[in-house]
């Protein structure tokens, strides 16, 4: 029989799941850090990779191990909210005189690219469904290259396109000014058993400390009746408290016989007993199970 599934649907699908658009900062995680202004419409990172084939008679298709990396551009694109003098001179690489006027900031341009200009670095910090902690994308020597374009309407949003370019640090060339900071899903919220598993109806009942994905895997589970193997034919979620997991065996163990359970956590993800949260069951040894 193929088991080959038919969706891309899994019960790691809700976990990892990017949520809303997140916030843009200037300088993240150093001590210049500033939010840089509410957007509109969403913001787009996107690393464009252009490349070339190395060309080879007889050869009639794309070819494994000629394809060359010709240019790459990392880039954020989004549309600012708050026209702030700050966010408009960041726009034109310009210079901000906030003394001259009492009422006015003055706002100019200039016709080059000063090393100032660069920003260390600006962030995407936004969600995911399987964390607490955020998604991080860093664009690395960050600068405006889109220039100002500035349109106002009635019953609109006037907002202020941005587009934001990461550069090569002299320093080291051979970095892409870009990282994405991912967090590890469920990091926040390990799962594991509270209490003694207890013999119920004839299985294994285990409380967790928090609700379980399911289907929930059973192959990692090992029981001894007795010091004899009693193998684990299924793991099933309770409907009404979705933290507690009842494991089925060949042989539904008897009143004071000696139970234990033990758990070995699989190296393959879609094996591993999971909390709706992202943590993961880690590997315990033979536990007593109580039974009455």
């Amino acid at each position: 029989m193929n088991n080959t599934g038919v969706t891309g649907y899994s019960a790691l699908t809700p976990l990892n799941l990017l949520i809303d658009s997140g916030a843009i900062y200037s300088n993240y995680g150093k001590d210049t850090e500033k939010l840089v202004s509410a957007t509109s419409g969403g913001n787009e990172f996107e690393v464009k990779i252009d490349t070339r084939d190395i060309k080879v008679d007889g050869i009639k298709s794309d070819a494994k191990g000629l394809k060359r990396i010709t240019k790459i551009t990392v880039t954020l694109k989004t549309n600012l909210l708050e026209a702030t003098s700050e966010n408009l001179a960041m726009l034109v690489f310009g210079n901000v005189d906030t003394v001259s006027d009492i009422d006015y900031d003055i706002i100019t341009g200039k016709n080059y690219i000063a090393d100032t200009d660069y920003l260390e670095n600006i962030a995407i910090v936004g969600s995911i469904s399987g964390s607490l902690k955020p998604v991080i994308v860093v664009i690395k020597n960050a600068l405006s290259t889109d220039g100002l374009s500035m349109q106002r309407g009635d019953d609109d949003d006037n907002v202020l396109p941005l587009t934001i370019t990461g550069h090569v640090d002299p320093s080291t060339p051979e970095l892409l000014p870009y990282e994405i900071r991912y967090p590890k899903v469920g990091a926040l919220a390990p799962l594991y058993v509270v209490g003694n598993p207890i013999v119920d109806g004839g299985e294994i009942r285990l409380d967790f400390n928090t609700d379980v994905v399911s289907p929930v895997p059973f192959t990692g589970f090992t029981v001894l009746v007795n010091t004899v193997s009693n193998v684990v034919t299924a793991a099933t979620r309770n409907i009404n408290d979705l933290s507690i997991v009842n494991l089925t065996l060949t042989t539904p163990p008897t009143s004071g016989q000696v139970v234990t359970v033990a758990y070995t956590k699989s190296v393959t993800v879609g094996e591993q007993v999971t909390a709706v949260t992202g943590g993961t069951l880690a590997t315990f040894g033979a536990d007593t199970v109580t039974n009455n």
